[in-house]
């Protein structure tokens, strides 16, 4: 049987934040080709914006190393905060909560290493990702009458900017109301041919009308499969290298304000070009799917 679990994370409320899936039913095998297309197809059967899938690290000389791998309901993407989180919320209360590791080293295709550790006494875990390069970028009108029409946003644009490594465009409102609602067609827009290629997510984001949060924001992906992602940590390491300019600051509150909404608290390391995400998870569900780990082939001297 292959054991997965349900995951909500940057919330201490359960039916809060963003829901990730993770399996860690083949955390002593390599990745394989092979294993990638099951990967998408429990992600796809999971159906959450998200499903975290570890397996042996390349390096296997210490403990508290994965390989870590994110899936979607429709393909592999290269970076996932929120299932990120997941992963090491389930490692350390799964299977690490006699241990005395308090970090975990996640190896990844795309990104590095990732480090994840417990930080604080309120059972916070802290992420350490790549730092976000939002870029000053002009959409011509009639490309941002559409995003605006498609998303039902009335407010007035501030800024807009693009991160090409994340592929993320950055919009920044006046405010964000409840009017604005996710729509798959914004697939259906034709940026120009030099920046199509880098916008996979668009990012709505505003400044918090209260003392509680800097920033508020929204995340739109139908492109990864994904109308309205609740609580996006790769979003942030964007939000918090495009806000940090902004308001002067370093450490920054922000609250995305999905109907299920969830807090991040973000730290840049600018020396290193990093990004420090904290936040809680709370586990949800632990089940069983009828599937076989004997049914697939790997060398596990590899």
């Amino acid at each position: 049987m292959t054991v997965i679990f349900t995951v909500d994370s940057f919330t201490r409320e359960l039916f809060k934040g963003n829901p990730a899936g993770v399996c860690t039913s083949f955390q002593d095998v390599p990745t394989s080709p092979k294993l990638d297309k099951l990967f998408q197809n429990i992600a796809t059967e999971m159906n959450i914006s998200e499903t975290a899938f570890i397996t042996r690290a390349n390096d296997s000389s210490s403990t508290g190393r994965y390989f870590l791998q994110w899936f979607t309901p429709t393909n592999e993407v290269d970076l996932c905060g929120h299932a990120t989180l997941a992963t090491a919320h389930i490692l350390f209360e799964q299977f690490l909560q006699n241990s005395s590791i308090d970090e975990l080293i996640f190896e990844t295709k795309k990104v590095g290493e990732l480090k994840v550790k417990k930080c604080d006494q309120e059972g916070r875990l802290e992420m350490d990702f790549p730092q976000g390069e939002p870029q000053p970028i002009e959409l011509n009108a009639k490309i941002m009458d559409e995003i605006k029409s498609k998303l039902n946003v009335t407010q007035q644009v501030l800024a807009t900017q693009l991160c090409r490594r994340t592929k993320k465009l950055v919009i920044e409102l006046s405010a964000l109301n409840d009017d604005i609602k996710p729509q798959e067609s914004l697939t259906e827009i034709r940026f120009d041919s030099s920046i199509q290629p880098f916008i996979r997510g668009i990012i709505l984001t505003s400044k918090s009308a209260n003392t509680t949060e800097d920033f508020i924001s929204r995340y739109f992906a139908p492109w990864n499969g994904i109308l309205e992602d609740p609580v996006t940590g790769s979003a942030h390491t964007v939000l918090a290298v495009y806000w940090s300019q902004l308001l002067n600051k370093s450490l920054l509150r922000g609250y995305q304000k999905s109907d299920r909404g969830g807090h991040v608290e973000c730290e840049l390391d600018q020396k290193n070009k990093r990004v420090l995400l904290r936040g809680h998870a709370i586990t949800v569900l632990q089940g069983q799917m009828n599937i076989s780990r004997d049914s697939f082939s790997y060398d596990k001297t590899m």
